[in-house]
This record gives C-alpha cells, sequence and structure tokens, in this order.
C-alpha cells in the first residue's frame, strides 16, 4: 500500500508529480541536487514553480510535501513506498542514481523511472537485478494537471499482482490514463506523436508553405489541437523538440531530424516562449513569423486557404476527406502528412506498442488528438489509405493488408491483433475499461441520459427548471438509483432575469419565478430513490445547491463550487434553508431551540466562508457537499465512482433531512456569521442581516422556504443592492484569462 511517495528531481515534470501527489493526500519527499545557501534550495524552488504554474489540484497540499537533497537527505526515502526518480534525461546519471538509492531503500520500495528515451534493460545497473520485480518506467505527460496519460511497462518478471495493484493506484488515487506498452525506446506516444510533428515541420520547407498556414492546416482540421504545429513548439520549447529528436533518433535508429531553420533558431537561443520567442514572436504591437524560406523574421500573415473556413464547420473525423482534397498546395501537404504518419505506425507499431487501440488512445490522450491513426485509417478505408501511402513514398506495411481481410483494424467491438492477424474483443485490452469511462462520458454528454449498469441511471442537468420534467422521465424506466450531472450556465440561477423582474417592479412575477426554483429542487426530495450529485466542471452556485439537496455527492477535487458573490446580492436561492436543516440534522439530541440556533448561524456562516472555495475538499468539510460526499482526482471514473455509491445507499435505509416534515423551531436573534457586521460593507451587511432574519424563522421546510423567498425579493427591492449584484454578476461571468 502507498502512503508515502519520494520524487528525486525538483524540475518541472518531478515537482509536479510530487504536487499531484499531494494533492490526493499521500505524504511526500521531494529532493534534488544540494544548493549552495539553502541546501534544500533547488528542491524548494522547484515546488514554488509548480505552485506558481498550478501543478496542486488542492493549494494547501503543498504544506504534505518535504523538501531535501540527495547529498543529505536519501535517508528519508527509507520510508517511502514509491520512489520516482525524475532526473536529467542522462543514463548514467539515472544509473548511478539507482545504486545510491539501493543503500537505503526498503526491499519492498517500488521504483520507477519518468524516463521517455531509454529502456528498462538499459537504465538498471547489473548488480541491481533484485529491482527487476519492482522497477518499472511510469512516464508522465506535462503537466500532468491537463494531460492524464502515463506509459507504464515492467520488466516480465515484474508483471505480477504488485504491478497491477500500482498500476490501479495510478488510475484510481492520481487519476492517470495508463497504458501498458512496450519497453522500448520512447514509448508510444512521443514515438509517434514527435514522428508526426516532425513531418509536419519537414514538409513546410519541402513544400514552400508559411508556418502560419502549417498551423491552420495541422489544428482542428486534422482533429489535433488549436497549437498545432508550431504553436506547440514555441510553447513546449525549440530545445525539447531539437533534443528530444536525437535522442529518439540514437534510441530508435528511425529518422528524427528537424530542418537546419531549426537548428538555427535553437543555436540562437530562440527556444520559443520561455525566451521571448521562437517561430512566432511579438516585437512591441508587431506580432512576428521567422520565414523558413527567408531565414528571416516578416510580419505574421493570417493563413488564407480555399475552402478550409467551410471545411472547419464539419464534423471530424468528416472534415479529412475534405482536407485531402485541398488545392495545391494545402491538399498535397495533407496527403503528404498523413501518408508518412500512417506509414510509420503501420511499420512501428509491433515495436512499441501492446496493441493497435493503445496507439490511437496515446496519441488521443498524450497529444490531444481527436482520433488515433488507426480509427482515422478505419474511416478513409484501406484503399484510399494505400493511395496516400503510395504518394507519400512508403510502403504498404503488411498491417495494412490484415485489416483489409478483417475488415477493418476496429469492427463491432473487436479489434485487430497484429500477431495473430485475428479479430479479438476490444474488451480483453488493458486500456478498455477508461477508455468505456471516457466513451460513457462522451455518451452522457451528447445524450442526456446514460445507463451506468445495475438501474443506475446517469442524467446530464442543464438547467434548474429542466430538473423535474428530467426527474419524471427518468423514473419511468423504474431505476435503482440517480446521478445527477449538473452543467449549468451562469452559476445554474436565472439572476439577470430576477433582476429584471425586479428592476421592472414586478414582484408577482419575481417571486413566481422564485417558488419556481424552489420547487425544482424539491423535487429531489419527492425522489424515492437515492440521488448522488456527481460534480466535474463548473459547479458554483445552483451546482452546489444541488449537490445540498441529494444524498451524496463525488466531486473532482479542482471542481469550482461555492456561492462567490452571496454577500453582494447573488443570493443561491435553496441554500441557505438547506444548510440550516443539515446543520440541526446533525445536531439532532439537543434541544429544538438550541438546534435553531445552531443551524441558523452554521448556514449564515458556511455561505460567507463558500465566497472563495479553491478545492472540492474545503468545500466538503465546509458542509457544501452536503452529509456524505466523496473528493476524487480520478476524473474518468468520477461517473463510475458515483454509481457505485448510488448503488450502495440503494441498499441502504433512505436518510433524507430535506424531506422531513417536522416543523423547525425559531432561532434566537443572535447572528454568529463569522466576521461582525461591522466588519462589512453596506451591501453585505445589508444581505447578512435580511438572511438572518428569515434563517431565524420558524415553520415546515415550506415555510422556511417561503421566508428565503421573501428574504430575496426584499434585497432586491433595494436599488443599490440591485446595482452591485448585477456589476458582480458582470464580473464573475467575465471569461478567465
Amino acid at each position: 500500500m502507498i502512503r508515502r511517495i519520494g520524487v528525486v528531481g525538483a524540475g518541472s515534470m518531478g515537482a509536479a508529480v510530487a504536487a499531484l501527489a499531494a494533492s490526493t493526500g499521500l505524504d511526500v519527499v521531494l529532493l534534488d541536487v544540494k544548493g549552495e545557501d539553502d541546501p534544500a534550495g533547488p528542491a524548494r524552488r522547484g515546488l514554488q514553480r509548480a505552485a506558481q504554474q498550478r501543478a496542486f489540484l488542492n493549494p494547501s497540499a503543498i504544506d504534505r510535501v518535504r523538501v531535501g537533497n540527495v547529498e543529505d537527505d536519501l535517508a528519508w526515502l527509507t520510508e517511502c513506498d514509491w520512489v520516482l526518480e525524475a532526473i536529467i534525461e542522462n543514463r548514467d546519471a539515472k544509473r548511478d542514481l539507482f545504486r545510491r538509492l539501493d543503500a537505503v531503500l526498503s526491499p519492498e520500495t517500488i521504483v520507477t523511472t519518468n524516463t521517455s528515451t531509454f529502456t528498462l534493460a538499459q537504465l538498471l545497473p547489473a548488480e541491481l537485478g533484485a529491482w527487476r520485480e519492482r522497477f518499472f518506467v511510469t512516464h508522465f505527460f506535462n503537466p500532468p494537471r491537463a494531460l492524464l496519460l502515463c506509459e507504464v511497462t515492467a520488466f516480465p518478471e515484474g508483471e505480477t499482482a504488485r504491478f497491477a495493484t500500482f498500476v490501479r493506484f495510478l488510475e484510481q488515487r492520481l487519476g492517470r490514463r495508463v497504458l501498458l506498452v512496450r519497453d522500448t525506446p520512447g514509448f508510444v506516444a512521443n514515438r509517434f506523436g514527435i514522428y508526426a510533428l516532425v513531418q509536419a515541420v519537414r514538409l513546410t520547407g519541402e513544400l514552400g508553405l508559411a508556418p502560419e498556414d502549417v498551423d491552420a492546416l495541422t489544428g482542428p482540421l486534422l482533429g489535433r489541437p488549436r497549437s498545432a504545429t508550431f504553436r506547440t513548439i514555441d510553447l513546449t520549447g525549440l530545445d525539447i523538440l531539437v533534443l528530444g529528436t536525437r535522442s529518439l533518433q540514437e534510441s530508435t535508429g528511425d529518422d528524427y531530424a528537424v530542418p537546419d531553420w531549426i537548428l538555427d533558431l535553437y543555436q540562437a537561443g530562440r527556444l520559443g516562449d520561455k525566451t521571448g520567442g521562437g517561430i512566432f514572436r511579438r516585437e512591441g504591437e508587431q506580432q512576428l513569423t521567422y520565414d523558413p524560406l527567408q531565414r528571416a523574421d516578416r510580419p505574421f500573415r493570417a493563413a488564407v486557404i480555399p475552402g478550409l473556413e467551410e471545411l472547419l464547420r464539419q464534423p471530424f473525423p468528416q472534415r479529412l476527406l475534405g482536407a485531402l482534397e485541398l488545392p495545391s498546395p494545402y491538399g498535397d501537404y495533407v496527403r503528404q502528412l498523413l501518408g508518412r504518419t500512417f506509414g510509420y505506425v503501420l511499420q512501428r507499431t509491433t515495436d512499441a506498442a501492446r496493441d493497435i487501440a493503445s496507439v490511437d488512445r496515446a496519441l488521443e490522450w498524450g497529444f490531444g488528438w481527436a482520433a488515433g491513426p488507426y480509427a482515422q485509417m478505419d474511416f478513409l478505408g484501406p484503399q484510399r489509405v494505400r493511395a496516400l501511402l503510395a504518394e507519400a513514398g512508403v510502403p504498404a506495411a503488411e498491417l495494412l493488408t490484415l485489416a483489409e481481410r478483417r475488415g477493418g483494424f476496429f469492427l463491432d467491438g473487436q479489434v485487430l491483433d497484429p500477431a495473430s492477424g485475428e479479430l479479438v474483443p476490444e474488451e480483453r485490452l488493458p486500456s478498455t475499461r477508461r477508455t468505456r469511462q471516457i466513451r460513457t462520458r462522451e455518451a452522457l454528454e451528447r445524450e442526456g441520459m446514460r445507463d451506468l449498469g445495475d438501474g443506475v441511471l446517469a442524467l446530464r442537468i442543464r438547467s434548474l427548471e429542466a430538473l423535474p420534467r428530467a426527474l419524471e422521465e427518468a423514473l419511468a424506466r423504474w431505476p435503482s438509483a440517480l446521478v445527477l450531472v449538473p452543467a449549468l450556465d451562469s452559476f445554474g440561477y436565472p439572476y439577470s432575469e430576477l433582476l429584471q423582474l425586479a428592476e421592472s417592479g414586478d414582484q408577482a412575477g419575481l417571486e413566481e419565478r422564485l417558488r419556481a426554483l424552489q420547487a425544482a429542487l424539491q423535487a429531489l426530495t419527492r425522489v424515492p430513490i437515492p440521488v448522488v450529485a456527481a460534480l466535474d466542471g463548473e459547479a458554483r452556485g445552483a451546482g452546489t445547491t444541488l449537490a445540498l439537496w441529494s444524498d451524496a455527492t463525488v466531486s473532482y477535487l479542482t471542481t469550482p463550487l461555492g456561492y462567490p458573490g452571496a454577500a453582494a446580492g447573488l443570493v443561491p436561492l435553496g441554500a441557505l434553508v438547506a444548510l440550516r436543516v443539515r446543520s440541526e440534522a446533525r445536531a439532532s439530541t439537543l434541544a429544538a431551540p438550541l438546534r435553531a440556533e445552531l443551524g441558523a448561524a452554521s448556514a449564515l456562516t458556511t455561505l460567507l466562508a463558500a465566497e472563495r472555495v479553491d478545492s472540492a475538499h474545503l468545500a466538503g468539510t465546509l458542509g457544501l457537499l452536503g452529509d456524505r460526499w466523496l473528493v476524487t482526482v480520478d476524473r474518468d471514473g468520477l461517473l463510475e465512482t458515483a454509481a457505485d455509491l448510488a448503488r450502495a445507499l440503494a441498499h441502504g435505509v433512505p436518510a433524507r433531512p430535506l424531506a422531513s416534515r417536522e416543523t423547525f423551531a425559531e432561532a434566537s436573534q443572535m447572528t454568529a456569521a463569522g466576521p461582525s457586521l461591522a466588519e462589512l460593507d453596506p451591501t453585505a451587511r445589508s444581505v447578512v442581516e435580511t438572511l438572518a432574519r428569515a434563517l431565524r424563522s420558524a415553520g415546515t421546510l415550506e415555510e422556511l422556504l417561503r421566508a428565503e423567498r421573501a428574504a430575496v425579493v426584499e434585497l432586491l427591492s433595494q436599488a443599490a443592492l440591485r446595482e452591485k449584484a448585477a456589476a458582480t454578476l458582470q464580473a464573475l461571468s467575465a471569461p478567465r484569462r
């Protein structure tokens, strides 16, 4: 079992993995070389850079990382269950480190390397043969907060139950999309992804295209990220490209050479964004582009490619067909690029990958492709693929012939096995579970309702008003439990409409609108089966309130939660009542008046604290996720986790405080709500005083909701408050940079 991990190497990758692990609640030791003034200085600075780059999913988790140096503090790793090596990509340096680690580590400690170049056999010194069962590759992608792929491999004798447990740990605890790969240089993602990138760069000069043209052709048109080719190189760094391709060429023997003009920029220190510019740079107000033909900068020119805009309006991969037919030289470029890429993938798949599905997953998860090369080849068909290979001057590999005989690389839930030449069930592949989780989430996004198995239905909720109807439709299918996945705009509350109704003096219309919103939440209390909220993505406002009215909550760690702007008049309808009722239920052994006092004070204090919530874990601690909550870093598995929790609740006796029919006592006139009223600005003071009066009310749940509505109407009747609320809403709704 892994409780504490050690990371050696506090560069961008090592520090980011340390931040990720600490964010999941693990204790972390982070070591680097010894500093002159501060012995732990290099590790400390690496950790600080990671924090500045938002590598911590939970900012407070930085306190779980202990920093030190490899000269004085190597013995700290003795208590670690897993040690990750993330030092420079130098074989001798890594081997020397492993020899030193052998003297301090427990014989049970798992040791992994983050290498992207060397094989396990190349890195493990002969005298450390006892490590072979616990020495693995864990090739994380940077930044791990955004790129979830982790390529993993082991020696044959290392693929034991411990290895399988470690893989599950990477998936479930660290939220990685693990791919089991062969122990070959470059593994899968870099081997094929960087090859495709190199060909994109080479063809620029060969066909005389401008960098702007290439980026227009190699982004969304081909199902790849918007940063395309040259913008991606500037973002990651020309040094990474040059050094990475050299390493791959040396280790694989394949041709990864970049053009001379890229080497010129590298030698000149123009490495991309990190040095103020690479292929693209800004000089004052002018945007410049390095022209590979002129070998000089010139003003940036937006690409003008006939037919491109029309193609981009088509879905992917359908637009691939149109891209092949673009006028020369643009269509020539696309055909050459795809032909070279497909040809290399077909020739080298059996060297690098355990199955062809892993090639597609590696490029989708690691390089952001919308569909991997085998899925693209299936869509285009073998005849068109053969034509692309011929135009690119690449011989057709036997694997393409096998696919022609079997009807494709993927067919009816089966995948072509290169070793046997047969179609085998995709369910047998190691990556299937992760792939299924991702596809389930995508299907829910498209369809709005999805069967998660064993009678559990997932519902995508796009507005509070749509909730009752969605519940009715779901219950008609006789499920055993429901999982609600909010996808709400503008904090889920129609604040602009409410402000307009108040501004026009339409009090009746305002009250009716507020009543309808509360009724939507109350519909959850009448659902006769467990309801679990699954929060991923924007959940501030009504998304958080849905969690409060549900029976349990599962949230991704970085999901935005809480009630920003509440003290400015953006009152989250239904939240205060839910917070008071839940607080009183937790204090059920106390006398009713005392419960009421505690409930009212707790609700108001929590509402004010919920203005700024930087992690789902903090939201849960504050009580914003209800009484049963779970926070996870496994984003892909979030729906599955929510479904598991819903199934467990379906076996239990319901405990639903918000379905209570009891009459709540009146609270005293004291208000304990964090800061004193004197510390608040006039608007916030008015909001707190008005809501406090409503919270102190006695009565049934319906009467508490009525008091809440009246408080909101009273607040929105104030012109100054409406102005402050509108300005706050506009500021909160502005795109975040």
